[in-house]
């Protein structure tokens, strides 16, 4: 090595000129300081992954993922867990959770008996499909220019309100956040929720709006009623139920004894045996209701015997709408509904266990008026306590009369101040809003229409369906129903269309929302994406 290289070389060496030792010490706090600035770094790194853990746990990035993608719109994973859960639900309580336990893990419950979708898959599948029609309505809304209304944005408080009195009736007064996140998924937060509400309300106003553009013309009507006449039409009849079921007797020992096969096929044949005589009966008489009507004590169950013989309507069945009759609770219906009968015709009919007697009276196309009407309920506090000495009576579920009496003043009240204001339809509208107790129409005004004769309770249907009620008439009428006591104010707003013209252009605009439901979720595929894993 040169000597000018040798220089340079111990003039770059920070050691020169330092004793061993002090090279030593040197090499040493080197090294710790190198230490500190790695641990530096792990801290750091630690740190991040600390928060990221925390972040992690907290849902934030889970909920944030995208798990959807539509038409352009993509839904994160509350927007799925919204309708997944929703779903469940409705599952839950159609089946009344015989079929799986929503508690336990969904992805290992099956919907079929092969096990080969489970129902997570199922609940997933629909959340989807409804998020395609969800998404194709979001985009015709928003081509149209619908925006939510102060109506829509109403309904969304409500429903907010709504939900967490529910929550503080299932112990969740001071935790609403944990209310959600028990019945939408844990990532379920309250901005997200009120969201999916705000998304739900603004397509469910659009759908009102394009139904309310839907036209139904009087020729569609008439031929919907046509083909559909059996169920459209009113039947007026008289009917008699002889009961073929085999009675059960009793052992040495006092225990029931289940009646044998042959005892049990025994009583059919003698309660086919009467009913038939009945029938003839019947058909030999110059006047076969009258006879019907004088018979049917006779033929009826012994309990029901007196009431038969002192009421001469007990055997009547007027005004009852097909549609009201389903075959599997009315095994007569179909005999009724087979068309060329005259007034007169008499029939049996066989039944679970018995044989039914059925006397034709008339089959007509009812034109009467339904009405338009809004009411106030007014609920009685219910203000005892059950007395354990009455066993035949539940005292908590019955207001006092001094409670009724509050309800009826209060519902006066309100009258009173309806009349001295502008008595208008909407003034009416107003106070139900503010102060009616029917949850299913308070939000509406108090509005109920198209109603038909025997939809309310009978003091509620006797006034509104008097053929002399007025437009603007109002009354108090008061309510026995169990749950339902109180007093109802109300209003009588118009006359309606006949029912089955109701019923007609009810389903018609029905089957054209279909038609433009159909058409604008054509063509839409849900795109699945990595948040999905998240959902369930």
């Amino acid at each position: 090595m040169s000597a000018s290289r040798e220089k340079k070389q111990r003039q770059n060496d920070p050691n020169q000129g330092l004793s061993q030792k002090q090279r030593q010490e040197r090499q040493e706090a080197e090294a710790a300081k190198r230490r500190g600035v790695v641990y530096a770094v792990i801290g750091a790194v630690v740190a991040v992954l600390v928060i990221a853990l925390l972040v992690w746990h907290s849902g934030i990035i889970q909920r944030s993922r995208t798990a959807v993608s539509i038409a352009g719109r993509t839904y994160n994973v509350n927007d799925v867990a919204y309708y997944y859960y929703t779903a469940m639900s409705e599952e839950y309580q159609m089946t009344y959770g015989t079929t799986f336990d929503p508690n336990a893990d969904l992805r290992t419950q099956y919907v079929d008996a092969e096990e080969t979708i489970s129902y997570h898959d199922q609940f997933l599948d629909d959340a989807v499909d409804s998020l395609v029609t969800v998404a194709a309505l979001e985009n015709a809304a928003a081509e149209a220019g619908y925006t939510l209304t102060a109506e829509d944005r109403s309904g969304v408080e409500e429903s907010m309100e709504a939900m967490k009195a529910t929550a503080q009736q299932y112990g969740y007064s001071n935790n609403f956040s944990g209310f959600l996140k028990a019945n939408f998924g844990q990532y379920m937060t309250l901005g997200d929720y009120r969201t999916c509400l705000e998304r739900a309300a603004l397509i469910n106003g659009y759908s009102i709006q394009v139904r309310g553009e839907q036209e139904v013309t009087d020729e569609e009507k008439q031929s919907y009623y046509e083909e559909n006449a059996e169920n459209l039409d009113s039947y007026d009849f008289r009917v008699v139920y002889v009961d073929g079921a085999a009675p059960s007797g009793t052992d040495s020992q006092g225990n029931t004894v289940e009646p044998t096969e042959e005892e049990t096929a025994a009583a059919l044949r003698a309660a086919k045996a009467k009913a038939d005589r009945m029938e003839a009966a019947v058909e030999r008489a110059s006047d076969r209701e009258a006879e019907f009507i004088r018979l049917a004590p006779d033929y009826v169950a012994e309990d029901e015997r007196e009431d038969c013989r002192e009421d001469p309507d007990y055997t009547l069945s007027k005004n009852r709408k097909g549609s009201d009759m389903p075959m599997s609770r009315y095994p007569y219906v179909g005999w009724l509904m087979a068309g060329g009968h005259e007034k007169g015709d008499v029939h049996v009919v066989e039944g679970s266990s018995g044989y039914y007697v059925v006397l034709f009276l008339d089959r007509y196309r009812d034109e009467t008026p339904t009405v338009d009407i809004r009411h106030i309920l007014i609920r009685a506090a219910l203000d005892q306590a059950d007395d354990p000495s009455t066993t035949d009576v539940n005292e908590s579920t019955i207001p006092s009369q001094a409670s009724l009496d509050a309800a009826r003043a209060e519902a006066q009240s309100l009258l009173d101040q309806w009349n001295a204001g502008d008595k208008t339809a909407e003034s009416f509208g107003a106070l139900a809003q503010d102060h009616s107790a029917d949850a299913g129409s308070a939000s509406n005004g108090g509005l109920y229409l198209g109603v038909a004769g025997g939809q309310m309770f009978q003091a509620f249907n006797d006034w509104i369906m008097d053929p002399a009620r007025q437009s603007g008439e109002t009354t108090l009428i008061q309510n026995p129903q169990s749950g339902q006591q109180g007093w109802h104010v109300v209003y009588f707003q118009d006359y309606d269309s006949p029912l089955w013209e109701i019923t007609a252009s009810n389903t018609l605009t029905s089957e054209k929302m279909r038609t433009w439901l159909d058409g604008i979720r054509e063509g839409l595929e849900a795109v699945r994406d990595s948040g999905i894993q998240y959902v369930g």
